[in-house]
């Protein structure tokens, strides 16, 4: 008797989009509920509601309410290592780096309306969302430091990974606010690309003393 053959398991695909269908339902339900009632007085159930999802579904996705604000750091730490990983083994740590904010910078681009919003909820807060802004970046290089460490042969990560990380990391932050005013079609990515050109041609430009005496 031959038996029945077994039912594949979802194709893996569909369960990634799937799942970000899910998640951008509950950031736009989130960040709606952000601007029209206050970011203090939204509760996750009253998201939950909103994105017609159960509670537990939207803690499945992101961690707090905070994360859907601010961004969910462990995801994107993840996404990251998995960049780095996939990377030459014998590539610059700044060419590895500059790959994941490419990364980052294409599958943002899918999500500029949401980002907008984010953007502009995070300008309304007080200093409090401020301060927390500048406690996520300072965590942010650590762990960018921290990956690039990591995938450059181990150990801590040394002042000049500390560097580079907040060097791209500043250049995406610079790119990401002048993609979200601009109103001409410049798509995220090519807006990086040029910044990062133009900060290596300055960072050429330093490399002498003004006496013409090479600095290195």
């Amino acid at each position: 008797m031959t038996a029945a053959p077994v039912e594949s398991a979802e194709p893996v695909d569909r369960r990634r989009r799937r799942t970000a269908r899910t998640r951008a339902g509950i950031e736009e339900a989130a960040l709606r509920l952000f601007t029209e009632q206050g970011f203090d007085n939204t509760t996750v159930e009253q998201i939950a509601e909103a994105a017609d999802i159960a509670p537990r579904t939207f803690f499945r996705h992101f961690p707090s309410k905070d994360a859907v604000l601010f961004g969910d750091s462990l995801r994107e730490q993840e996404r990251m290592r998995e960049v780095l990983a996939a990377r030459p083994a014998g590539e610059h740590p700044l060419r590895k780096l500059a790959a994941a904010m490419f990364d980052t910078a294409t599958r943002v681009q899918a999500d500029r309306p949401q980002h907008l919003m984010r953007a502009q909820l995070l300008e309304s807060l007080e200093a409090g969302g401020d301060y927390e802004s500048h406690l996520m970046h300072r965590r942010w290089v650590h762990e960018v430091a921290s990956s690039l460490a990591e995938h450059c042969g181990g150990g801590e990560p040394d002042p000049r990974l500390y560097t580079w990380s907040m060097l791209l990391m500043t250049c995406f932050g610079s790119a990401m606010r002048e993609w979200l005013v601009r109103t001409d079609g410049a798509t995220l990515p090519d807006i990086l690309a040029a910044l990062l050109a133009d900060t290596t041609a300055g960072l050429r430009e330093v490399t002498d003393d003004p006496i013409g005496r090479p600095l290195r």
